[in-house]
């Protein structure tokens, strides 16, 4: 099989003592087994230093990794839709998160599938949350299955890698939670392949994680109903 060449992208916030761990694996990993790549660090207005090591880590790194900042904090949603406008360099786009729940090394079980796929998509068999998000991210995950009848184990696994020509004739309006949903049901709507493949889960060792909060969790509520009302 040829190599792939991929656009990585990861949301950072609150990630200064994660960014040093993820960028030169994420380096290495795609140096290895891509013909070509860019990555993108999409730094999310975080109020520790986030966004000076981002900046160190282009320097170190350049010319493969650039940053993007936002002057302000507009959230996970607006942070991964800006990963999927700017990460438009190579054939693929692959994210994860900043914050080394997910291990980037991973990927390589998912690049045999790029032939025949539109995306591949991750699942966990066992996520490393409190049990509060836990039952949260359970019970959104059978409401997205319920409401809008996709065959998805793993709604919100911040592991996935989509054709860039699916994602440019997909349009994503959601700048909240429900933004990974809102691919994936588009993917279904246009009958794209879609592959799934199993990665492990990690707690969250540095920073704060933004899932758990209310105001988060109201936002993609209201974007789920606003959607299925819209028949999405």
């Amino acid at each position: 099989m040829n190599k792939p060449s991929i656009s990585f992208f990861c949301p950072a916030y609150f990630d200064e003592k994660n960014l040093p761990i993820l960028i030169p694996k994420a380096y290495k990993v795609l140096k290895e087994n891509t013909s070509q790549f860019e990555i993108l660090i999409i730094e999310d207005g975080s109020p520790d230093k986030t966004d000076k090591v981002a900046d160190n880590l282009a320097k170190k790194y350049a010319p493969y990794v650039k940053v993007r900042h936002h002057e302000k904090n507009l959230g996970y949603g607006a942070t991964l839709k800006d990963g999927y406008i700017y990460a438009n360099k190579y054939e693929f786009v692959l994210y994860t998160d900043g914050d080394n729940q997910y291990n980037i090394e991973e990927v390589v079980k998912f690049l045999p599938y790029l032939k025949d796929s539109d995306a591949v998509i991750g699942f966990r068999t066992k996520r490393a949350l409190k049990l509060s998000r836990q039952i949260q991210t359970r019970v959104f995950n059978w409401l997205v299955r319920l409401f809008f009848r996709i065959k998805v184990k793993d709604i919100n696994c911040a592991m996935k890698i989509v054709r860039r020509k699916t994602l440019d004739n997909i349009k994503l309006t959601s700048d909240g939670g429900f933004i990974d949903a809102e691919l994936l049901i588009k993917l279904y709507r246009k009958n794209y392949a879609i592959k799934e493949i199993e990665v492990k889960h990690y707690p969250r060792k540095f920073g704060k994680a933004s899932g758990g909060n209310p105001k988060l969790i109201l936002e993609t509520i209201t974007d789920m109903m606003k959607f299925y009302l819209a028949g999405i």
